[in-house]
């Protein structure tokens, strides 16, 4: 009893042993200056560099043909007559059938940076690296395999199709791949992940314009917005990944898009401050301006340019963010309106004064329509700054959301 179940179980061995496999799916075997490389994978270059490539494929009816008694139960039942890379010859039962490679097309895409040349033997090429400057790039091999079977009543026909990339990145270069105000990509570029971070970054500037606006109800909006690009752009990447095993990137989103609105919460304190003390400077300069005679001498031409450089001074001391601060939420006031005029400026800046009548006219107009914008400016300043700090709320959504992606990593630039 003991000896039957030893055989049993030995037959069912060689039997599992001898099971026909599912051909694999077609694969390109690929090599650069004769090592053997995964598809996917990232080779470090340097310009100017020329390297040749040769390309094989492998699995699929091919299999069939090389292995038949690994990969098809004919070979049980038939009598091979010839098996190799490029056909398989059989007979059944007296009976002749035959699998042929029709043709073999491979074709190798390459961006601007990398040359192609291919030569005679359609397998092979060299690759030729530019001198321009790039950090990343990439070629792509496709191979088309037609097959053919044909016995005494039928013929068909069969297409095997695979696809293979390497990447090749400078030496010394950074492996950034995309870059944007809140957005770094490392590792693989890939066209349709960067056509999803750039719908991300456009969502992030969609949030800040709204900031501007003080549109807070188009803020949670596109806020929703933006979460649904990055889900979108996870599962473009999760397929990415399917269909190439060995695809690696790295997403890291820099800051907020509430960052600078956040800032300006503190930087309106100041604007209101210096517009406080520009209407102060304004009038006592129009009061002062207003005692000096129409004509000029050498004396009352000093005393015009102090006026003239009180009022550049005050200019030259105001932060360069705190005009832009301005611009972006209030779209009337403009910086140029703000400085002095080309001709008074050039006055401060030289020390000296030509025309005095014309520069006197000059500096009491400026004044005259300083003193009027400034009113308003105040107003529309004190309105914005009574409204922004609600950017808070949105920016503790944005920093919960962000810092809770565990797929990618999120750098904050403010420091907490």
């Amino acid at each position: 009893m003991k000896s039957f179940f030893f055989i049993l179980v030995m037959v069912m061995m060689v039997a599992s042993a001898n099971a026909v496999q599912p051909a694999r799916k077609p694969f390109i075997k690929l090599k650069i200056d004769g090592v053997l490389l995964k598809t996917g994978e990232i080779l470090t270059i340097t310009h100017g560099q020329k390297l040749k490539i040769e390309v094989e494929m492998e699995g699929g009816r091919r299999d069939f043909c090389k292995f038949p008694d690994v990969y098809s139960d004919v070979a049980g039942t038939a009598q091979i007559l010839l098996r190799g890379d490029n056909g398989l010859t059989y007979q059944v039962d007296g009976k002749k059938a035959e699998w042929k490679l029709i043709s073999e097309i491979a074709q190798f895409t390459a961006d601007n940076f990398i040359k192609v040349v291919t030569s005679g033997n359609q397998h092979a090429a060299e690759l030729v690296v530019t001198n321009e400057k790039f950090s990343q790039s990439s070629v792509k091999v496709t191979i088309k395999a037609t097959w053919q079977f044909s016995d005494e009543t039928t013929t068909r026909q069969e297409e095997n199709v695979a696809e293979a990339s390497v990447f090749f990145k400078i030496a010394g270069a950074s492996d950034d791949w995309f870059l944007s105000q809140n957005i770094k990509a490392k590792g693989i570029k890939n066209e349709e992940v960067k056509e999803k971070l750039i719908l991300v970054q456009a969502d992030c500037d969609t949030i800040v314009k709204n900031f501007h606006h003080l549109n807070y109800s188009g803020v949670q909006q596109s806020i929703r917005n933006l979460q649904a690009s990055i889900n979108t752009l996870k599962t473009t990447i999760d397929e990415v990944k399917r269909n190439n095993p060995s695809y690696q990137t790295k997403i890291i989103f820099v800051g907020l898009p509430s960052d600078d609105p956040y800032g300006d919460i503190q930087a309106f304190n100041s604007v209101k401050n210096d517009l406080v003390s520009l209407a102060t400077l304004t009038s006592d300069l129009s009061t002062d301006v207003t005692k000096l005679p129409s004509q000029g001498d050498n004396e009352s031409k000093k005393n015009l340019l102090v006026l003239i450089e009180k009022y550049n001074d005050w200019y030259t001391k105001l932060p360069e963010a705190e005009i832009i601060n301005l611009k972006d939420y209030i779209s009337e006031i403009k910086p140029d309106s703000v400085r002095l005029m080309n001709d008074l400026a050039s006055v401060a800046t030289s020390k000296t004064i030509s025309d005095y009548t014309q520069t006197l006219n000059d500096f009491k107009a400026f004044l005259k329509r300083r003193t009027r914008q400034v009113v308003n400016e105040t107003q529309q300043v004190n309105s914005v700054q009574s409204r922004l700090p609600a950017v808070r709320l949105f920016d503790g959504m944005l920093r919960s959301y962000f810092s809770s992606i565990v797929w990618a990593e999120w750098e904050s630039t403010r420091g907490f």
